[in-house]
């Protein structure tokens, strides 16, 4: 049987998790025997290493005009069979250039936040106008279900053809846990990751950090982003200097869950949180605030504990009880592999089996709501 040509197409391999993303799917599709090229619009190293170096790249160039009508060239010289982008803006000009190719190649566009139609006019058309794009690209791809329910609700998606596919995590499949035992008896620290941005409202997790009462403990943030000074102030204001390390962006972050007793994600909206399932799989307790993302991951706190966003003393003493009984790593890890790239790349093989075959009508690739 023969593969179909699959492009994968973001703004650039920059330090997110939607980024990472494509490039993890991108080399697993290769690995599997997938033809594949990626194309970008400006060079970024932050993720590059997650992207297989034998698959075709090409830099589109940054201006919005240019790299629709070079991503159009792109299409109409490669001729995918099928196209996926990621990103807001990266969706509208994937259209467009569709449009300006008379390819054929069939698309499939995807949405991985609430709040991108906030960080620029081309990423608001990629909401404002999905009433039209989620009736033109052959599918909609929404990373939770909580957010293809937002797609639908509040945006206007065609539901007919828009999809939850949960994102397929990558982490090495090596990756120890500990025994229970062995997690207790590790230092109190606290780990959290993620884009130094208003949305992961580290400021509240700091200042919840300060209240938390379990001797010795140290919170350490990986991440960057434009919050960093006001963070560092923070720090300094609430007497946290040499408890609370912001240690930058960490593309194999794994021997930092390797030595941390508990996970906590503070963000005021998440779609889906990958790193929630890395921490998982490290068997690592995880402490999270009610968003969609880690409330679908956690099973509604069968698998760590919920608090509402914003709280920061009910962050702290969350962080408190996991640090005192940090469960069952075993069963994180289990539901960790739920999320794993073996578990999940197949539903996005059975979406573009459903793409080539189809002429777009429903779909039939579904993600339960577990």
């Amino acid at each position: 049987m023969t593969r179909p040509k699959l492009l994968f197409y973001t703004h650039a391999l920059l330090d997110g998790g939607a980024e990472r993303l494509w490039a993890c799917l991108a080399t697993e599709f290769k690995a599997r025997g997938y033809d594949v090229v990626f194309a970008q619009d400006f060079v970024a190293d932050d993720n590059a290493a997650s992207l297989d170096a034998s698959i075709p790249m090409v830099t589109l160039g940054s201006g919005h005009i240019r790299a629709t009508w070079r991503l159009a060239r792109l299409l109409a010289t490669e001729r995918p069979d099928v196209a996926l982008s990621a990103i807001g803006g990266c969706n509208t000009k994937l259209l467009l250039a569709r449009a300006l190719s008379n390819s054929g190649t069939r698309t499939i566009i995807s949405y991985h936040g609430y709040n991108e139609w906030q960080t620029g006019w081309l990423s608001w058309m990629a909401y404002a106008g999905l009433p039209l794009m989620s009736r033109y690209a052959a599918r909609t791809v929404a990373v939770s279900n909580g957010l293809k329910d937002a797609l639908e609700r509040d945006w206007h998606a065609a539901a007919a053809r828009t999809v939850a596919i949960h994102n397929p995590v990558f982490f090495p499949a090596a990756t120890p846990v500990p025994k229970r035992d062995e997690l207790r008896t590790r230092d109190n620290v606290v780990l959290a990751a993620g884009r130094l941005v208003t949305e992961k409202d580290f400021a509240t997790l700091i200042r919840a950090f300060a209240l938390v009462k379990a001797p010795g403990a140290r919170l350490v943030i990986l991440g960057k982003g434009p919050q960093r000074a006001m963070l560092e102030a923070e720090i300094m204001r609430l007497g946290l200097f040499g408890r609370v390390m912001l240690a930058g962006y960490v593309n194999e972050p794994w021997p930092y869950y390797l030595a941390a007793k508990c996970f906590a994600i503070s963000s005021l909206s998440e779609q889906f949180g990958n790193v929630v399932v890395e921490a998982m799989a490290h068997g690592l307790p995880v402490v999270a605030t009610a968003c969609t993302g880690p409330v679908e991951i956690l099973a509604n706190g069968r698998y760590g504990r919920i608090v509402p966003p914003g709280d920061e003393r009910s962050l702290a003493q969350a962080i408190d009880a996991a640090l005192a009984d940090p469960g069952d790593p075993a069963a994180q890890r289990a539901r960790a592999d739920e999320f794993s790239i073996a578990a999940r790349v197949p539903a996005y093989m059975r979406l573009i089996e459903d793409v080539v075959q189809s002429s777009g009508g429903a779909p039939t690739v579904l993600e339960s709501r577990d």
